[in-house]
């Protein structure tokens, strides 16, 4: 998921209006300086893209409150954790404007397509 949005991230980095945030779900190894490293290997630096870590509880609330985005602690799965790995296109009123599947090359490259096409709307 993250490698595709890289190529998101890449296309906008040095748009002022535009921000990349991630939320970490596995809480319980993911600490500030392991999201760090893991950003340093991707190659972001940088405020642009925020690495984020909280509480299992704050976390998953915003996912599943604010992103409608399914997450969860799952034994049986490979990571221990269920999720979807959705990229959600949120505009600047907080409003979510498009939700993607960051698995799948196609929905990444709708959100590269509709990324100018809301940054239109707010130059109008």
């Amino acid at each position: 998921m993250h490698r595709n949005l890289m190529t998101v991230y890449n296309d906008f980095k040095t748009n002022p209006d535009v921000m990349f945030v991630s939320h970490t779900i596995d809480f319980k190894y993911d600490k500030p300086h392991v999201l760090k490293k893991y950003a340093q290997k991707l190659g972001v630096d940088g405020p642009k893209w925020q690495f984020l870590y909280g509480t299992k509880d704050s976390v998953y609330t915003l996912a599943e409150k604010n992103y409608l985005v399914a997450v969860g602690e799952d034994s049986t799965a490979k990571d221990g954790y269920i999720h979807q790995g959705y990229l959600v296109l949120i505009d600047k009123d907080r409003r979510i404007r498009g939700a993607y599947d960051g698995t799948k090359e196609d929905q990444v490259e709708q959100l590269r397509k509709d990324i100018p096409v809301l940054l239109a709307e707010y130059k109008k």
